[in-house]
């Protein structure tokens, strides 16, 4: 901290790697995730004794969890049947956040937050029409997978309140609109 302003640096490093074996099928798939950098910056400027502004940078991953890379076909819904995909990559967000905060009095605060994100290799559901797994049948059924969609954007604004009302009772109000 520098006076009125402080700020908070942060970087982080990580690689993975993945690997499973359907025994049924003497199936072996891998998966390796790169060393990858996950950079995050926190500045805030205080305004007065009762308001800061504040602007945030973050790297963020997500990465597909061990249902989703495994290719075995889950049965225990006749109707739905998921099957994973071991070629899936993790999903990476980078999130820029200006916000405004203001303190009216003790119990009651604002804070009003921009935001921007943009997600590549997106993480999303799809299916797909397949042959029956069921030798005894010969129809086609809808399986349940999940692929890498390119990117997303998402822009938004968002207003929470808090307000307390007596000692036992507060009341936090949270709107967030976006698209």
């Amino acid at each position: 901290q520098i006076k009125n302003f402080s700020f908070q640096l942060g970087l982080r490093m990580e690689s993975s790697r993945y690997v499973g074996e359907l025994t049924t099928k003497s199936q072996r798939f891998s998966n390796q995730y790169p060393f990858s950098f996950f950079p995050s910056v926190y500045l805030t400027q205080k305004l007065g004794n009762r308001s800061d502004l504040q602007l945030n940078y973050s790297r963020k991953i997500n990465r597909p969890n061990f249902f989703q890379l495994i290719p075995f076909i889950d049965f225990s819904d006749s109707l739905n049947l998921t099957v994973g995909n071991p070629s899936m990559i993790p999903e990476f967000t980078n999130l820029v956040e200006i916000g405004y905060q203001t303190q009216y009095s003790t119990s009651n605060s604002l804070l009003v937050n921009l935001y921007g994100r943009n997600t590549t290799n997106l993480i999303t559901r799809y299916q797909y029409k397949g042959s029956n797994p069921n030798p005894a049948k010969s129809d086609s059924v809808i399986f349940s997978s999940y692929a890498n969609a390119n990117r997303s954007y998402t822009v938004g604004i968002e207003f929470t309140g808090k307000n307390k009302f007596t000692k036992w009772w507060e009341l936090t109000t949270n709107v967030n609109l976006f698209n």
